[in-house]
């Protein structure tokens, strides 16, 4: 009888711990593994006079003999995001980037870029900037 409820006891004291740790976990997306790349990215800055700063990139695997890259400048209008201007290059090397400026007016931008090595596509979104 002692040995169940110590058994009981240590049962409840684990739950009670799982409970406590759960909201803790966070939920995260994982992405199936890449075939050709290795790594992608759209990145955005602002200056404080307006001057944007754009940059897309993708890094292919070894085997990888045409990458593509287009960047494409978003600007917030409401709850859509409308076109601004798109950059796009092409290359059979494994690597490339598209980095360019571009002067905004005030509002909020993001870059979308599309990227691809070989066959394989991605599309990244950058963090949104406010001018």
């Amino acid at each position: 009888m002692m040995k169940q409820s110590k058994k009981i006891t240590t049962l409840f004291i684990l739950l009670v711990m799982l409970v406590a740790v759960m909201p803790t976990i966070k939920a995260e997306a994982v992405e199936p593994r890449m075939t050709y790349i290795i790594s992608y990215a759209a990145d955005l800055s602002i200056s404080s006079s307006g001057e944007a700063s754009i940059t897309g990139y993708v890094r292919g695997k070894g085997d990888v003999t045409s990458t593509y890259v287009c960047a494409t400048l978003q600007k917030q209008s409401g709850e859509d995001w409308i076109d601004v201007e798109s950059w796009e290059d092409s290359s059979t090397k494994k690597n490339l980037s598209v980095v360019e400026t571009y002067s905004v007016t005030r509002g909020t931008y993001r870059v979308v870029v599309t990227v691809k090595a070989n066959t394989e596509t991605k599309t990244a979104t950058s963090a949104t900037k406010t001018y």
